[in-house]
C-alpha cells in the first residue's frame, strides 16, 4: 500500500533587532522539499504544498510513526537554527490527492472555517480537490458537496460537461491512476542570485541578503546529505565606468560543515574588512566544493546523531581569528626535518595547519573523496632518541659555571645527555633557510646538548661547546640554555 505525506508551512517570524532573514512562501516551499529530499526522492511542489512519496522510504525509517516524527524534528532543527518561527501542518494519505485534501481540511479547521475533521476520504469536502475549482458552482447548484458525491455522477456526463481532468483526478484520488509527477531533483552545485531591496554602499550591510540565501544553502546541503568545504559570494555593483562589474569573496573551511552558523561568521568577518567601491544592487552565492556525508552523526564526527559539542571548535576559533586578524598574526608552530634545533621548527599560518590534521584525523568516510592535495600530506613519522624542547630560546642564553657546570636559578642537576650535534660551515653558507634564520652569518658549531633540572623544578636544554679534546679546553668551555621542556 502506498504511503504519501502532505505538508504545508507557514513562518511567522518578522524582521527584529537582531536582524533574522525572512522568507516568503515560495522560498519556504522549496526549502522545505530541499529538506524532504533526505528522507525521500520522491518529492514535488503541488499547489500550495509539498507532496512526499515515503512507500519506499517506511522500512528505511522504522515505519511510518518514525518517518514523522524525524521530519518534524528535522523541520524544527532546521528553523530553530536558522531564527525562524513556523507553523508546521501535514497529513497522510493513500494518495497524493488524499493527502492534499486532508490537509487543505485540517487548515480550514485550524483557521475556524470547517465544523470538524472527516475521518473518511469520501466525506472530504468537494473544494479540497484542486481540479473540481473551476466548477464548484455548477456541481454545488446539482447538489454536490463531498467527494462522494462526485464519485456518485455518470463518468460519461462528467467528462462531457466537465472534461476529463475532473475524471483523471478522480480515478487518481481514488488510486485507479497513478499519481505521476515532476519529482524535485537538486542541482549538483549550488548557485542562486538575490535581488536587494535597496542599493547598499558599506559591505558589513550585506550580510542580510547573504543569511537569506545561507539558508536555502543549508537546505540544499541537507537535501544532499553533503557538507560544504568552500563558497563563493559574488556581490553586483551599480554600473559606473571606472569600477569592475562584480567584487567577490571566497570563504574555505577545514572540516566540511551543515550547520552554517561559523561560516556565517567568517563570511561577516571577511565583510567587515571589505570596502565597496560602488553600491551594490543584487548577491550571488555559490558552492566550490562540498563533501557527501554519511548522515548527520558523521557530520558531527560521533556515533550518536545529538552528540553535538557546545561551544566552538579549535579549529573553528583559529578560522574565525585568522578572517578577523589576517593569516600572517594567527600562526602555529610545525616541526621541520632538520637537524640544526635553530630550523627544528617554523611559524607558518594555522589555518592550514589546522586543514591539514583535521583531514587526517578524520579518515575517509564511504562516499567521500579526498583531494589529492590532503591524501600526499602526512604528518612526519621520523623517530629518535633524542629529546627536545617545547619551547626554544631565540638566542641561546650564556649561563655561568661553578666547577665547571652550568648555573642557572642555582645549582643544576644532570638528568640526560650529551647529545652530539655538529653544525659545520659548509651546511650553513648556502641554504636558504640558514641566511633566513640569520645562521649563515654565524660560526661553525660543535655542541654537546644535556637535560638538566634545576632547583625550581623545571627541565632545561642547556649545551656546552666542544673547543678541543686537550683538558685546558675542556676547562674553558661555556654553557649556554638554548630551551625549556613543558
Amino acid at each position: 500500500m502506498r504511503c504519501w505525506i502532505a505538508l504545508h508551512i507557514s513562518t511567522i517570524t518578522e524582521s527584529g533587532a537582531e536582524g533574522r532573514p525572512v522568507l516568503d512562501a515560495a522560498a519556504v516551499q522549496r526549502t522545505v522539499a530541499s529538506l524532504a529530499l533526505g528522507l525521500t526522492p520522491r518529492v514535488a511542489l503541488v499547489d500550495e504544498a509539498v507532496l512526499m512519496d515515503v512507500t519506499g522510504s517506511l522500512r528505511l525509517f522504522g515505519g511510518l510513526a518514525r518517518l514523522m516524527q524525524l521530519l518534524a524534528q528535522r523541520l524544527a532543527a532546521f528553523f530553530d537554527e536558522n531564527g525562524l518561527q513556523a507553523e508546521v501542518a501535514r497529513a497522510q494519505g493513500a494518495t497524493s490527492l488524499i493527502a492534499l485534501g486532508r490537509l487543505r481540511q485540517q487548515r480550514e479547521q485550524e483557521q475556524g472555517r470547517a465544523a470538524g475533521v472527516k475521518k473518511r476520504v469520501a466525506d472530504l469536502p468537494m473544494h479540497t480537490l484542486t481540479a473540481v475549482r473551476p466548477h464548484l458552482g455548477v456541481l454545488e447548484r446539482v447538489g454536490c458537496r463531498t467527494w462522494d458525491d462526485l464519485l456518485r455522477l455518470p463518468r460519461d456526463g462528467v467528462a462531457r460537461r466537465f472534461g476529463a481532468e475532473l475524471l483523471q483526478a478522480l480515478d487518481r484520488a481514488r488510486g485507479s491512476a497513478p499519481d505521476d509527477y515532476e519529482w524535485l531533483v537538486l542541482p549538483e552545485h549550488f548557485e542562486e542570485k538575490l535581488e536587494l531591496n535597496a542599493l547598499v554602499t558599506h559591505a558589513p550591510a550585506l550580510m542580510a541578503g547573504v543569511d537569506r540565501l545561507l539558508v536555502h544553502l543549508h537546505a540544499w546541503l541537507l537535501g544532499r546529505q553533503s557538507g560544504l568545504c568552500a563558497l563563493k559570494i559574488t556581490w553586483h555593483l551599480d554600473k559606473r565606468r571606472d569600477v569592475p562589474p562584480t567584487g567577490e569573496l571566497e570563504i574555505r573551511t577545514a572540516q566540511p560543515a551543515q550547520d552554517l552558523r561559523h561560516v556565517a561568521r567568517l563570511i561577516a568577518e571577511h565583510l567587515a574588512q571589505q570596502k565597496l567601491p560602488a553600491p551594490v544592487h543584487s548577491l550571488t552565492l555559490q558552492s566550490l566544493a562540498t563533501e557527501l556525508l554519511a548522515d548527520s552523526a558523521a557530520a558531527t564526527g560521533s556515533l550518536l546523531m545529538e552528540a553535538r559539542k557546545q561551544g566552538d571548535s579549535v579549529v573553528e576559533l583559529v578560522e574565525r581569528l585568522s578572517a578577523r586578524l589576517g593569516d600572517a598574526r594567527v600562526q602555529a608552530w610545525q616541526p621541520c626535518a632538520d637537524h640544526r634545533p635553530e630550523l627544528m621548527q617554523r611559524w607558518v599560518p594555522a589555518r592550514g595547519v589546522m586543514a591539514s590534521i583535521s583531514a587526517q584525523l578524520n579518515p575517509a568516510r564511504p562516499g567521500r573523496k579526498r583531494s589529492k592535495a590532503v591524501s600526499n600530506t602526512s604528518l612526519p613519522e621520523t623517530r629518535t632518541e633524542a629529546l627536545y624542547p617545547a619551547w626554544l630560546l631565540p638566542e641561546p642564553i650564556k649561563l655561568a659555571t661553578a666547577g665547571n657546570n652550568p648555573v642557572y636559578q642555582g645549582r643544576l642537576r644532570r638528568l640526560a645527555g650529551p647529545q652530539r650535534l655538529e653544525a659545520a660551515e659548509w651546511l650553513l653558507a648556502d641554504s636558504e633557510a640558514a641566511r633566513g634564520a640569520g645562521l649563515s652569518e654565524k660560526p661553525w658549531a660543535l655542541r654537546d646538548y644535556f637535560i638538566y633540572r634545576s632547583e625550581q623544578g623545571g627541565l632545561l636544554w642547556v649545551y656546552s661547546e666542544r673547543l678541543g679534546a686537550t683538558p685546558e679546553a675542556a676547562r674553558q668551555r661555556a654553557w649556554y640554555l638554548h630551551g625549556f621542556f613543558a
